[in-house]
């Protein structure tokens, strides 16, 4: 096991060294601020460009994705011989595309899964489609934004009945980046103690065991024997491997194009050539053409170069707006920060709010803030990014005092116990039923709907709805009056979105 856990670190480590880079003879992705004049200008072009794709679409179906794959080398975008900001652009469009018949939507399905065209009840692992466009679920408080409580899927049913398959609503996609980062940090934090804890075993000749942290959150004990045998009955949150996979409910991807992948073909349908590459027959359909799995007639449905450019789209999403670094006052607040409402009415509930969050027990698991050691991401297919120069603003911004850069999350990227009450149906990638990853409530004033299910209209629902490991800070917030719930709530309603202009 050991062996195979080096090959894989070896294999990230000789990724993240490449030689490529992207071009330096084109324009940075300098976006203008959200809510200005070029910005505006800038949604009507999108907007403008959206029909004009929906007229040729309509002309002749197919006719954009083919462009695309005509357009999109992917040897070329690995050696970074493309323009960053055009190939974002580009994924952003891919995003955003209506998917019709004639670029695979949907599919001809397996034996046990027969071709819809739509179900929101999934058939088994391979899926709806229940939707054409990644928009239509992702879309409250703004672009990539959450689903609403009617966009919901049901994962793993029999295709038919509501009450077979696990509902699960849409997640806002933000900063997707900025959250692989910080996964693979802690991934190779966890792995570099294990190997500390092997060696150490076998040069003393005893049985030795460590409690496993990384930026300040506890994975539990790790133990190894003189042997060098490893002992990971006693970690949390994490999978023997040590890797923090931080997308999905359950916390079953480590990257977001894995998230991405999956998602395509089980909510639209479409196939990705990496997901062809790499997923079961179970996923993809039993069709006798390896090229057409989902046995729709439509061969090489999403090609390398499209999906890296939809990646290049996803990595570069802008940070929500956060609460400032006023736990330690000698740190001025970052560029992205969202200071204490200034009306007076709001100033002392949102003070006595962060101090509910912390005294409640809310931060135990939605810890407010984890520090990004470097701002690089290395995304399959695409040449490394440094995201504090080309993401979308908000953005990173580097802070001295902490030697790297503050993502306020209000995650601990861990999976933690929720209780039998939410727990799922079927077991996903061998995540036990009542485990979830910590939602990240950044941005959360913004994504209402709340829980995996969408089942809280409010945040008090959503605190209601805690159970396992989150019920102390349930029954704490319920032990409150009443009218000493308002700062919490006003807190929360402070973690939000940057608000843009969007024109349909």
């Amino acid at each position: 096991m050991l062996f195979g856990v080096a090959l894989a670190v070896a294999g990230y480590l000789a990724w993240m060294n490449h030689d490529a880079t992207w071009r330096s003879d084109r324009p940075s992705l300098d976006r203008p601020a959200p809510l200005s004049l070029e910005a505006a200008r800038e949604a009507h072009r999108l907007a403008d460009r959206r029909h004009e794709l929906r007229l040729r679409e309509a002309a002749a179906p197919g006719s954009f994705l083919r462009e695309m794959h005509a357009t999109l080398d992917p040897k070329r975008i690995a050696a970074g011989k493309v323009c960053l900001a055009e190939l974002a652009d580009r994924g952003q469009q891919l995003f955003e595309h209506e998917y019709n018949f004639a670029d695979g939507l949907g599919g001809g399905g397996s034996a046990t899964a027969p071709g819809g065209p739509f179900r929101r009840v999934h058939a088994g692992l391979f899926g709806g489609p229940e939707t054409i466009s990644c928009p239509s679920c992702h879309w409250v408080g703004g672009p990539n934004g959450a689903g609403a409580e009617t966009d919901n899927a049901f994962l793993q049913g029999d295709g038919d009945r509501t009450g077979s398959g696990d509902a699960r609503n849409a997640p806002a996609l933000v900063a997707l980046g900025v959250v692989q980062a910080l996964a693979r940090e802690m991934s190779r934090d966890l792995q570099k103690e294990r190997d500390d804890l092997v060696r150490e075993g076998v040069r003393a000749g005893a049985g030795r065991e460590a409690r496993l942290t990384t930026k300040g959150v506890d994975f539990g004990v790790l133990r190894a024997t003189p042997k060098g045998e490893i002992d990971a009955s006693g970690i949390r949150g994490v999978d023997a491997d040590l890797v923090v996979k931080p997308f999905g409910w359950k916390g079953t991807a480590a990257d977001f194009a894995d998230f991405a992948s999956e998602a395509l073909q089980v909510h639209i349908g479409i196939q990705s050539d990496r997901l062809i590459a790499t997923g079961s027959r179970e996923l993809l359909g039993d069709g006798d053409d390896p090229a057409d799995p989902d046995r729709d007639g439509v061969r090489g449905e999403l090609g390398r170069g499209p999906f890296a450019a939809m990646m290049a789209h996803l990595a570069l999403l802008e940070l929500p707006i956060v609460e400032p670094l006023i736990q330690n006052r000698q740190l001025p607040p970052p560029a992205h920060a969202l200071l204490p409402p200034t009306t007076t009415s709001f100033v002392d509930d949102f003070q006595r709010g962060r101090d509910q969050f912390h005294t409640l027990g809310c931060a135990a698991c939605h810890v407010p803030m984890l520090v990004l050691e470097s701002p690089v991401v290395a995304v399959e297919g695409l040449p490394p990014i440094d995201l504090s120069r080309e993401m979308r603003r908000p953005a990173l911004t580097y802070e001295p005092a902490l030697r790297g850069y503050p993502v306020w999350l209000f995650s601990d990227l861990k999976r933690h116990d929720m209780g039998t009450g939410n727990a799922a149906q079927h077991l996903q990638r061998g995540v036990a039923l009542n485990e979830y990853l910590t939602p990240r409530l950044w941005g959360v004033a913004d994504s209402a709907p709340y829980l995996h299910d969408g089942r809280a209209p409010s945040l008090d629902y959503a605190i209601a709805g805690h159970d396992g490991e989150g019920a102390a800070a349930r029954a704490a917030f319920a032990a409150l009056p009443y009218e000493e719930r308002g700062p919490l709530r006003v807190y929360l309603m402070s973690l939000r979105r940057v608000p843009r202009l969007v024109v349909p």
